[in-house]
């Protein structure tokens, strides 16, 4: 029996990197179970005795694989599982839904990776992972370099099993506007959960938003989730909750779809009458340097433009939904390809200024 911190040390120390996954994965569980019991039914637990009994008892054999099955068991698993394409929509969401009722019931999850840039394949391989990854890593802005590189692949890895791993009685229910990072990432998720039995239903926030708010003197378009305030959020979820989930046809249809785009070799996605293309990763360059001839007369002559003014230039006059990070990432190659020219150094767009070239 372990009876003091020097031998529970030891005991850590012998443990493998599975194992001492597992351990904390049972004592989050077995908090988790402690605070809804004592919330919802004023039960009181000796959480303390709990956690001390397991911790004395981990020198004895025990599978803890096994025993992680078992607590996992005691745990109440969400009847609802609500997916987005980045933090912000998954903010406002979690917002929004948190006055409807069940919410004890209903869980949340964001697949945060800019699926409309970069190269895809088979994202649940490794390798393929890995090269997209560092495709990512490279291009991104020093200063930006490093929080995304922070996200490391094992984090990305356990996203797919996480997304493959949820309960078969649990419906899942995936937010999506109508730009090339929402919808990619919506067949990304479909092909996860090819092999699942749950009940998938579909928002499709950019369309929706025009049926329920629109007006013929107030006309809005929706280019990403994150833009929508969470009590229309709200609305939305109340008019759909009760739709149909998607067939067995429709789910097959969205599969296909996502092997049929993976398997393109552009690697910029744009949406064009409704359909993503894959693109060239220049394809972006004439219009942003469209936008620089149209900002330079505002300009004393020779005079540079704060990096940050184009982005956001292209960035707010574009009727698509752009990254500002590839935005800025193809603004550098212009200036390594001559046709822009830099005054400063470039960290991240506010660090430096561009102009034509002069030739």
């Amino acid at each position: 029996m372990i009876e003091d911190i020097y031998a529970f040390s030891r005991m850590l120390n012998r443990m493998n990197e599975n194992e001492l996954r597992s351990l904390l994965r049972v004592l989050y569980m077995r908090s988790e179970i402690v605070v809804k019991r004592q919330e919802e039914q004023g039960e009181k637990v000796d959480f303390a005795g709990m956690m001390q009994s397991l911790f004395r008892d981990m020198d004895t054999p025990v599978d803890l694989g096994q025993l992680e099955v078992q607590t996992l068991e005691e745990v109440d698993k969400p009847n609802e599982i609500h997916i987005t394409f980045g933090e912000s929509p998954l903010s406002s969401l979690k917002m929004g839904l948190s006055t409807s009722p069940s919410q004890e019931k209903r869980s949340f999850s964001s697949m945060d990776d800019n699926y409309a840039v970069g190269p895809l394949g088979d994202l649940t391989l490794r390798a393929e992972l890995k090269r997209r990854h560092l495709w990512l890593t490279e291009r991104m802005c020093l200063s930006d370099r490093e929080a995304y590189g922070m996200n490391e692949l094992e984090s990305l890895l356990e996203l797919n099993a996480t997304i493959q791993s949820f309960d078969s009685k649990t419906s899942i229910i995936i937010w999506y506007a109508n730009n090339a990072r929402e919808k990619t990432g919506l067949l990304y998720a479909m092909h996860l959960l090819r092999s699942s039995e749950n009940r998938i239903y579909l928002i499709e926030t950019s369309g929706l938003y025009q049926q329920l708010f629109n007006r013929p003197d107030v006309q809005y378009d929706v280019l990403h989730t994150g833009e929508i305030l969470p009590e229309k959020l709200l609305a939305m979820w109340q008019v759909c909750s009760e739709q149909e989930p998607l067939s067995k046809q429709e789910r097959l249809q969205l599969e296909q779809d996502w092997l049929e785009l993976s398997a393109q070799p552009g690697l910029l996605r744009m949406m064009e009458n409704g359909v993503i293309r894959s693109l060239s990763e220049d394809a972006l360059d004439e219009y942003i340097m469209e936008k620089v001839r149209e900002l330079t007369p505002n300009w004393e002559p020779g005079k540079y433009i704060r990096a940050a003014r184009i982005v956001g230039e292209v960035i707010g006059t574009s009727s698509q939904h752009i990254s500002d990070v590839f935005v800025e990432y193809r603004l550098r190659q212009l200036v390594l390809q001559g046709q822009l020219e830099m005054d400063g150094k470039p960290l991240a767009m506010r660090y430096y200024s561009v102009r034509l070239a002069e030739h």
